[in-house]
């Protein structure tokens, strides 16, 4: 159980463009300032909020050129008087493509909506002002328990806000407390997604959790401590979980089905997974934070009914329940032996507080079918695509017209360090909420993205929900339920 579901909503609508930097003609005194707002949010023990440091990042407008599908790029400044913010004088609303401290490297992003202010979030998992844990950093836990160990119990240290995990295996029944067990900070599971540990502060909280089978059923608190390399963390008894929540909820895994087979290129093996987590970020849709309880469904399942408690809730860590499913395939493409995973899937978030018991989880968002360059379906693995030479028009039409936004995001296929498979690595993404007169979802992508000899994958999304104020240029607020649905489109590969 310690290994919960992490399914997040994908950072909203992110676009990544490269363009030459022309000059705008015809800038007159009928323009309006258009304005760019970015806001960090810190998710950790504290959820902290402030303009995001501009320092080093760029910003440029995208102005449509007299010729099609082509653009003028228009360096926006930065606003002195308000931090966090680019802005720039221009006739009409035009995307902008932004560069974020994203982790472990920038990508440009494009935010094309058709508003003149735009205000995002940037909500990475982590303290305010991260700085690096010793490389040889070692802990030593104690935990005592409030009733002795039985058979089936399983502890972990999380922290929150340094963000880790790692087990501490007991193996022996009736214990009256856990360790002292010591080891090597580097050797716990990294949840921020950053390349490196994150050293414990006075910020962080950290906690020895107690499991039965898949339910929290027991928490002790270590007191704040600024980590030093060798630290000893004795935490008070452990308090009990009350399992006084109820979540029930109904499923229909053969619709679930249906929906799927729909999809090309085709996938199988529906699994599905939920959780419930008690979540620091809530607020902004993001469900990482201690398990409360987890598993998994299967074709016959019609439901999930299960009791919890959340001993974190006076600290304003709602709990987000998590539904996640999907469906996948393999492909190894031409020239190389190592295989990549793709899929397609449905996921829904919410606050079981607010879900009345029987809630009907029917995965609102619509699932994207079939995704087309420059209306060429990709609809199979293993194709062959010339080196573009101008914008690739990208478009998907989902199952149903649910979406509050559309994103899109193009993977280059490259071998992971252990040689054994192709892996992800993000090189252009893309948000937007404009769609054709038939309601697909419609995207340019810049030629100079794809490289010869690359083979990629296109993964479109559709996202319901999650953004009340998305229609005044909005995208910071975020609100629960939220619902996202995505496919990975047939693997390409890139010819002279």
């Amino acid at each position: 159980m310690r290994a919960m579901i992490r399914v997040l909503p994908v950072a909203l609508g992110v676009v990544a463009s490269s363009v030459g930097c022309a000059q705008l003609a015809g800038i007159d005194e009928t323009s309006q300032s258009n304005s760019f707002a970015v806001t960090r949010m810190s998710i950790g023990n504290i959820v902290m909020t402030a303009p995001l440091d501009l320092t080093g990042l760029q910003a440029t407008y995208l102005v449509p050129a007299a010729t099609a599908g082509s653009f003028n790029a228009v360096a926006a400044d930065q606003v002195a008087s308000l931090p966090g913010t680019w802005a720039k004088k221009l006739p009409d609303p035009a995307p902008i493509e932004v560069t974020l401290p994203d982790i472990p490297k920038p990508i440009p992003r494009v935010f094309a909506f058709p508003d003149r202010a735009l205000s995002v979030l940037f909500a990475p998992l982590e303290h305010p002002n991260p700085s690096p844990a010793p490389d040889t950093a070692m802990l030593t836990v104690t935990a005592p328990l409030d009733i002795p160990t039985v058979a089936g119990d399983s502890f972990s240290v999380y922290t929150v806000g340094s963000w880790t995990s790692h087990p501490l295996v007991t193996g022996t029944a009736g214990l009256a407390q856990i360790g002292p067990i010591t080891y090597a900070f580097n050797t716990s599971s990294n949840l921020s997604g950053r390349p490196q540990f994150d050293r414990l502060t006075m910020q962080d909280a950290l906690f020895v959790l107690r499991y039965s089978g898949a339910a929290l059923t027991g928490v002790a608190e270590a007191m704040p401590f600024d980590q030093s390399g060798a630290d000893m963390v004795m935490t008070p008894a452990m308090v009990a979980v009350k399992q006084d929540q109820m979540l029930a909820v109904k499923v229909s895994p053969p619709t679930f089905t249906m929906r799927y087979s729909a999809v090309r290129p085709a996938v199988a093996g529906l699994a599905m997974n939920w959780s419930l987590v008690a979540a620091p970020g809530y607020k902004v849709a993001s469900n990482v934070g201690p398990a409360l309880q987890g598993g998994g469904l299967t074709a016959v399942d019609t439901g999930v009914t299960v009791n919890y408690g959340n001993p974190f809730a006076a600290r304003g860590w709602n709990t987000i329940f998590t539904l996640a499913t999907s469906e996948s395939r393999a492909f190894t493409p031409m020239g190389t032996t190592l295989p990549v995973t793709l899929s397609a899937g449905m996921n829904q978030f919410l606050e079981p507080s607010l879900a009345a018991p029987g809630f009907d989880l029917t995965l609102p968002a619509g699932l994207p079918e079939l995704i087309a360059m420059d209306g060429k379906p990709l609809s199979t693995d293993g194709q062959m695509i010339a080196s573009p030479t101008k914008f690739v028009e990208v478009t998907f039409l989902p199952d149903n017209a649910n979406a509050t936004l559309f994103s899109l995001q193009l993977f280059d296929l490259l071998p992971n360090a252990a040689m054994t498979a192709l892996e992800y690595h993000p090189v252009f993404a893309a948000a937007s909420n404009k769609t054709t007169s038939t309601g697909e979802a419609i995207f340019e992508v810049p030629p100079e993205i794809f490289q010869v000899g690359h083979s990629y994958t296109i993964r479109a999304l559709s996202t319901a929900g999650g953004y009340p104020g998305l229609a005044s240029g909005d995208l910071t607020t975020r609100e629960l339920p939220l619902a996202q649905a995505y496919l990975d489109s047939g693997v390409f590969t890139v010819t002279p």
